[in-house]
Order: C-alpha cells, then sequence, then structure tokens
C-alpha cells in the first residue's frame, strides 16, 4: 500500500472516528441529560433518534445527486456541516436547542460515512478494498476504545458540552487535513449511466446482491440501535454503575473489534 493512500485511508479513518464519535457519545451521556434536563427517557431517546432519522432522510434524498459532483468537493461540504452541528451540540443552552443541534448535525453525519466509503471504493484496488474497508471502519472501534472513554471523563470532570468542543477542534484539523490529502475524484462522472432517481432505484432493488445487502444492514443497524441507546441509563439507574465505571463497558468492546476489524478484512481479501 502506497504512501497517499496510507495518507488517505487515515484522513477517512479519522474523519469517520468524529462522526461516530459525535453519535455514540450521546449515549453514555444520557443520565446526565436526563438529570440536568429533567427529562424523561423517551424524551432522550427522541435526543438519540433525532440523529438517525434526519441522518436516514438526508441520505435518501441525497443519494439521488451526490454522485453528480467531484466526491472531494461533497465529502469537504458534508463534513464541514457536520463539524458546524457538532459545535452547535456544545454550545446548546438547553433541551430544545440540544434537539435541533442534533438534527442539523445528523443531516451531514448521515451521508459522511457513505461518502467516505465510496471514496475508498473508486481509490483501493478490488484485491485490496475489503482490508481498506475494514481499517476505515475501526473508527468506529477507537470511538468506543478511545473516544467514549475520554468523552466520559471529560463530561464527568468539566461537563457535557467539552466532548462536542473537543470533537469540533478534532474535526477542524481533520477538514484540513482532508483538504490536502483528498485528490480530486472525478472518474465516475464519466461513466455513461442513467442518473434519474427513479432509473437509479430500480437498478438497486432489481439487484438481488445489493438488495440483500442492503437488508442486511438495516437488520443489523436495527438490532444495534435498539439495545444500545439504553446500555448507560441502565447500568447507572439499574444496576448501580458510576459514570466513569461505564467507560470499560465500550474500552472492552471496542478493543476487541479493533482488532477483529483488520483481520477479516484481510481474511475477506483472500476468500
Amino acid at each position: 500500500m502506497s504512501r497517499k493512500e496510507v495518507l488517505l485511508l487515515l484522513s477517512l479513518a479519522l474523519a469517520q472516528f468524529t462522526n461516530i464519535m459525535d453519535f455514540v457519545i450521546m449515549m453514555p451521556l444520557g443520565p446526565q441529560f436526563m438529570e440536568m434536563f429533567a427529562i424523561t427517557p423517551q424524551q432522550f431517546a427522541f435526543l438519540v433518534s433525532s440523529y438517525s432519522i434526519t441522518a436516514g432522510v438526508s441520505g435518501f434524498i441525497c443519494s439521488f445527486f451526490l454522485d453528480h459532483f467531484d466526491r472531494k468537493s461533497s465529502v469537504l461540504v458534508t463534513y464541514g456541516g457536520f463539524v458546524l452541528g457538532t459545535l452547535s451540540c456544545a454550545i446548546a443552552p438547553g433541551y430544545e436547542f440540544l434537539l435541533g443541534a442534533r438534527i442539523l448535525t445528523g443531516v451531514f453525519g448521515g451521508i459522511l460515512g457513505a461518502q467516505i466509503l465510496a471514496i475508498v471504493g473508486d481509490a483501493i484496488p478490488y484485491h485490496r478494498r475489503a482490508f481498506a474497508m475494514a481499517f476505515v471502519t475501526s473508527a468506529f472501534s477507537l470511538a468506543s476504545v478511545l473516544g467514549v472513554p475520554v468523552g466520559l471523563f471529560l463530561a464527568a470532570e468539566f461537563s457535557w458540552h467539552m466532548p462536542f468542543f473537543v470533537i469540533a477542534g478534532l474535526g477542524a484539523v481533520i477538514f484540513s487535513m482532508t483538504l490536502y490529502v483528498l485528490p480530486p475524484m472525478k472518474d465516475h462522472l464519466d461513466h455513461d449511466i442513467d442518473r434519474r432517481p427513479l432509473a437509479m432505484l430500480t437498478s438497486i432493488y432489481t439487484n438481488r446482491n445489493q438488495s440483500l445487502a442492503l437488508l442486511f444492514m438495516f437488520l443489523l443497524v436495527l438490532g444495534q440501535f435498539t439495545i444500545i441507546p439504553f446500555i448507560a441509563p441502565y447500568m447507572v439507574f439499574n444496576v448501580g454503575f458510576t459514570e466513569h465505571q461505564l467507560s470499560y463497558i465500550y474500552l472492552l468492546g471496542g478493543a476487541a473489534t479493533f482488532i477483529t476489524n483488520p483481520l477479516l478484512g484481510k481474511v475477506a481479501d483472500r476468500a
């Protein structure tokens, strides 16, 4: 793997790290939000799901026209909007403002992950693509191993605002890195395909492999986030864990996937 590819994957993985970190940090902060804002578990669920809902809607809408642009330009615009959304979360004075900020962040964060994977697919040769995908998606593990414990520590020592300030600051640095590292990517614009929305939907859902892959991802994410958002409140209010002890759950789980992700990627490239 060349130096350019390593730098490209590193910048994409770091961008994905901040994206995932912004999302997952909401869940262990649940006890603080419910106590500070005097909100119910249902209202906290709105904070978590607002990001996911707007991410899904914006992802579906943007899927029809994102392929019309240079991938570098589109990912920089998207990531810049995500950083601004995270900064809005950091300065939120109350529940309603924070809810609106989560919606704004979801609009951009929801399509960021798809754009990153599209860039990997365009830039990395097929025989090394599974490892590259695994490397980038290891950002989720890194967010659990490093980001969530550090975020919880910052929230416990300072306030819940601090993790979002740190993510926004880190995002500004990664934005500059991506601007420098990522080359213009317009090769996909040369393909002579029907880009009309209905034709694109038909081509996807009449392809059995693509339909099964989308169904698999839907069920996987549904299973995860039906349970994960309430792990932290359950452990604090029912089991009796402290907010510092929550870090160990995310640390061990993230460490396990951080090790297995690249290994499975290499296995997939050999299959």
